[in-house]
């Protein structure tokens, strides 16, 4: 649908009305605000509880060796760029939202094929998300929507919002975890690349051996705030014909080189 026309109107309308009511102009939301706000639409406001699994204790006594399934995922601040930028005060140019759509649709898309077939799947969720997202139902609601599969959905948090670092106990728990699943590795995206993911990533491998722990560019975010409007435009192409080479490079650029980056097998990515 073309929404430029009845913006245009929109527009006019308000001009027209502060003209003759002498009133100030109020001002719409960018359409790339707007936009973001269609996406949260997507996910009703439910008072359902959050149906995931917290990694605790009681967890880790529970957990057993996860046949033919060597590898976790793990996805740092799922869909933060959608539910916790303050869209009253941030907005974006039209080729960031488009890489914005497009980083999260690939999120959402392989954390559902992940648990649609049994792989085990650790969200690290914003800490105090209920007080710090701007639509915290409509994020309970989005990561209900991924506990579908036969397997349950893990999660644990991060000790806020803005980081990605757990409390110690947490991430002795998911450690224990890890150890009493038996994972072979640990495959880890979400975001943003060089900020929470790489505090989640540099504080997990001072517990897990390195060697064990990658990221995975191809469900890593890159924050719009970070990229110019012609990095945003080189990116969305490059993962719009499936190569995610540019990904990498960011990665690497915001480690130094220091992390391990790692593919999904083709077989895995829907």
């Amino acid at each position: 649908m073309n929404r430029t026309f009845p913006f245009t109107l929109l527009c006019v309308a308000l001009a027209l009305a502060s003209m003759l009511s002498g009133c100030a102009t109020v001002e719409p939301l960018p359409l790339s605000t707007e936009r973001v706000q269609d996406i949260v639409a997507q996910y009703p406001q439910t008072p359902d509880k959050l149906k995931l699994d917290q990694i605790t204790p009681a967890t880790v006594a529970s957990a057993t060796e996860s046949a033919g399934s060597p590898d976790v995922l793990v996805i740092v601040h799922p869909a933060y760029s959608v539910f916790f930028r303050d869209r009253s005060k941030d907005t974006y140019s039209e080729m960031k939202y488009h890489l914005l759509k497009q980083q999260f649709d690939n999120e959402a898309r392989l954390i559902r094929s992940q648990t649609a077939v049994g792989k085990v799947v650790i969200l690290v969720l914003p800490g105090n998300f209920a007080a710090d997202s701007q639509a915290p139902l409509s994020f309970v609601s989005y990561l209900n929507s991924m506990a579908t599969g036969t397997r349950p959905v893990y999660y644990v948090q991060s000790e806020t919002s803005s980081s990605g670092t757990l409390s110690m106990n947490d991430m002795v728990n998911l450690y224990q975890f890890l150890q009493s699943m038996k994972v072979n590795k640990v495959m880890i995206g979400g975001g943003y690349i060089g900020r929470c993911q790489r505090e989640f990533y540099g504080q997990l491998t001072t517990y897990l051996d390195r060697s064990r722990a990658y990221i995975v560019p191809e469900i890593s975010t890159i924050s719009p705030d970070d990229v110019s409007d012609a990095e945003a435009r080189t990116i969305l192409s490059s993962i719009m014909r499936e190569d995610f080479t540019p990904i990498k490079s960011f990665i690497d650029k915001k480690s130094n080189g220091k992390a391990n980056v790692r593919s999904l097998p083709q077989k895995q990515v829907p």
